[in-house]
């Protein structure tokens, strides 16, 4: 299902894309539209899914590294499975049906590239396939690449895992899950 937009629902998001703190009232003199248009127009665009407004750890400011990787999943069923995982790990920003040999692609963040990289080594084990490829893309150049702060903390990792059992996480190859309370981030003060 697509969702058409027109001239006004693109200048609206333009604008919030520029401001997203713009109030109502602004919004409404800059797309030259009045307050109940706007106002219809946003909660529209909001229950539709076609506009997302949310906030986020800015990864190129963090120095945070990113990463493309393919995963091979064999069947559907399995497919399914592997995607719950993923659509629950904090370090996975994105996941896209893969077009060639990759059934699934993922985009991943990691605060360094240790990090990241035992990240990816944990995700070869969910899939019965196994990664088909890695890319390590560094620290963002340019464009949003928003990170959003796990602030519940619990035990276990949604997938699983426990940190303090993790050899990465012993040898401090990697900051931990950030939804545990094992987490050490490196971006953090005091």
């Amino acid at each position: 299902m697509s969702i058409k937009l027109d001239e006004l629902d693109l200048k609206i998001v333009d604008c919030l894309n520029k401001d997203g703190r713009l109030s109502v009232t602004d919004l409404s003199n800059r797309v030259g539209a009045s307050r109940p248009t706007v106002t219809s127009r946003l909660r529209h665009l909001l229950e539709r899914g076609a506009l997302k407004v949310k906030g986020g750890l800015d990864a190129k400011s963090l120095g945070f590294k990113v990463a493309t990787v393919g995963l091979d999943v064999k069947s559907e069923g399995e497919r399914g499975r592997v995607l719950e995982t993923l659509r629950n790990c904090p370090r996975v920003l994105s996941v896209y049906r893969g077009l060639e040999k990759a059934s699934l692609a993922l985009f991943l963040w990691g605060e360094d590239e240790e990090t990241l990289k035992s990240t990816i080594e944990s995700y070869q084990r969910l899939a019965d396939g196994g990664l088909t490829y890695t890319h390590y893309l560094g620290t963002p150049l340019h464009g949003d690449t928003l990170i959003e702060p796990c602030m519940e903390k619990s035990e276990k990792a949604h997938c699983g895992a426990y940190c303090p059992n993790c050899s990465s996480y012993q040898n401090e190859w990697c900051t931990g899950c950030p939804s545990t309370k094992f987490h050490k981030p490196t971006f953090l003060t005091g």
